[in-house]
């Protein structure tokens, strides 16, 4: 296991302890009608400004301003020195479902004023296009480090993978009729980054059923790499759909960040809302 996967599986278990462990703590709040909150044993606590639910929005809010450093991560040369762009993915994709997870704590699942109903509504809508586009992320080749990988670095790498397969195997071994046959499997190549959009719920669907093929072709034969196999029909596919994706890609960052702006500002109009009004713990409603 690389260290990259380990930090991220690390991280990932961190937050997910923490995100149970806080529905534990008020999962009985939670589920009480809003109506009848106030009657609830831990109704001072829990409450959007009791102490516990005041500090479920630091925390919450924390980690979103911890997601929103990726794209420092992806801009700025000086932060390649704090770790591989796949392992500040990863922390991404976490933060970005735990952090505002844990703002619906804060809320407990009833935002209330408009400015709260307009950031919790602007943070949903941030964390869907974050998954599409974690997806459309998923179907373009990457390097180990995160990179993604140009045109001639994929046909470099199929050829390596066919020179490699082609020395501990024979012209006519069966198995190149069956990556033959994989490869020529039909493939819908969308026209247009719409047709793209369109088409990823059925790319990735039929990419994980091809990788699973694959995965078993590999592992039934004991003198070959399953990641030869793995890139030789793979790779062939996405030389087909690769620009495509990576244009839908460069198009959904420009929009996922436009709603990470609303985000932020309705986020902070909330806050200083908040602050004026004095709603801090053990203070307001």
């Amino acid at each position: 296991m690389t260290k990259t996967r380990l930090y991220s599986m690390t991280f990932a278990a961190l937050m997910i302890g923490i995100a149970l462990a806080l529905w534990f703590k008020g999962s009985s709040f939670y589920m009480t009608h809003p109506w009848d909150r106030s009657m609830h044993p831990g109704f001072d606590d829990l409450r959007s400004g009791g102490s516990w639910g005041f500090a479920e929005a630091l925390v919450g809010t924390g980690l979103i301003l911890l997601n929103l450093t990726f794209m420092l991560r992806r801009r700025l040369k000086s932060m390649r020195r704090f770790g591989a762009l796949r392992l500040w993915m990863n922390m991404h994709v976490v933060t970005g479902l735990v952090g505002p997870l844990i703002v619906v704590y804060h809320t407990a699942f009833y935002p209330r004023t408009t400015v709260a109903i307009t950031a919790f509504v602007s943070l949903g809508v941030l964390v869907l296009t974050g998954v599409i586009g974690r997806f459309i992320y998923a179907m373009i080749p990457h390097t180990v480090a995160g990179a993604e990988m140009g045109m001639s670095e994929l046909e470099r790498r199929l050829a390596d993978a066919r020179d490699h397969l082609e020395s501990v195997t024979t012209p006519d071994d069966p198995l190149w009729q069956k990556l033959d046959a994989l490869s020529r499997q039909p493939l819908f190549t969308p026209k247009s980054s719409f047709g793209c959009l369109l088409l990823l719920p059925y790319t990735i669907v039929s990419t994980l059923s091809l990788r699973l093929r694959l995965y078993l072709l590999g592992r039934s034969r004991s003198d070959v790499d399953w990641h030869d196999v793995h890139d030789i029909v793979l790779i062939r596919r996405r030389l087909h759909t690769l620009q495509l994706y990576r244009k839908l890609l460069r198009w959904w960052r420009a929009l996922h960040r436009v709603f990470a702006l609303v985000m932020v500002a309705t986020l902070t109009i909330h806050v200083v809302v908040l602050m004026y009004l004095g709603y801090v713990p053990g203070v307001g409603a």
